[in-house]
């Protein structure tokens, strides 16, 4: 089981506190879903993750060895980050995928044969093998979704950070991405961090749920009574009208209505 850490994390942005004292331990087969308001700072610590941003104080290893000294590309074949986002452009699906290749390429190398294979053997996992040659600003944003998690892949990096990859898609849509990605984390070795905003998802996917707070994380694993405490949790950002009713669902309600079974 490999793992990724972070201890103590305090970044501030503009003399402004964005992140104090955070500390996660990512491990795989684990799906963790990250919940916070707008500008919690989510977005933040997932390149603080990734390495690409470095905190001004605290440490992010993998498997206890820091990340921030290792050049990006080293960095990029341990942790993968899927942006908000997802570029319109004219390149293929193929050749948006193949992308994923890069730390892997000297200076004016190509994907070779090899890279090209498995890039196919990731488009028809993700059910993009029929789209390889289309656009990517062609594609539908569920479309677009799972050609950025192929370009991830293709890092065959341990970890995966996924910022609100959910956020332009259907609830259909949005099953089904995190379907496929429970999948991969049980089936790849791989473990996943995951930022939405609908507090359900984090309910029907996640081994444990991360609120992102007042600069600081809180982490609830799953258990009996997990819903209650994440109630707890969301209130101070949500108000009180976010319950979780008995059916163990969360709404949004108001003092004068009753709360759906």
């Amino acid at each position: 089981m490999n793992t990724l850490s972070a201890h103590k994390i305090t970044l501030n942005y503009h003399k402004k506190c964005i992140l104090n004292q955070v500390s996660l331990s990512l491990h795989t087969g684990e799906l963790v879903i990250l919940l916070g308001v707008n500008g919690a700072g989510k977005s933040t610590l997932l390149r603080v993750l990734s390495g690409i941003l470095e905190p001004q104080s605290g440490l992010v290893s993998y498997d206890d060895d820091p990340i921030h000294p290792l050049s990006p590309a080293k960095r990029a074949k341990l942790v993968s980050l899927l942006h908000q986002d997802i570029p319109y452009c004219t390149m293929t699906v193929l050749e948006f995928v193949l992308l994923g290749v890069a730390p892997y390429l000297h200076f004016g190398q190509i994907p070779n044969k090899t890279h090209h294979t498995q890039a196919q053997n990731i488009m028809e996992q993700l059910s993009l093998l029929p789209l390889q040659n289309r656009p990517m600003n062609q594609l539908s944003g569920g479309e677009r979704q799972r050609a950025a998690l192929a370009q991830c892949l293709m890092t065959n990096a341990t970890f995966l950070l996924l910022d609100e990859p959910t956020a332009s898609l259907d609830v259909r849509r949005q099953h089904e991405f995190l379907d496929l990605l429970t999948s991969l984390v049980q089936t790849e070795e791989k473990g996943a961090l995951v930022s939405v905003h609908d507090p359900n998802l984090a309910l029907d996917y996640a081994s444990s749920v991360a609120v992102l707070s007042q600069n600081q994380l809180i982490v609830v694993p799953r258990r009996q009574g997990w819903e209650h405490e994440l109630e707890h949790l969301l209130h101070p950002d949500y108000s009180s009208s976010l319950v979780c009713s008995p059916s163990f669902r969360f709404h949004w309600t108001s003092s004068k209505q009753n709360v759906p079974n």
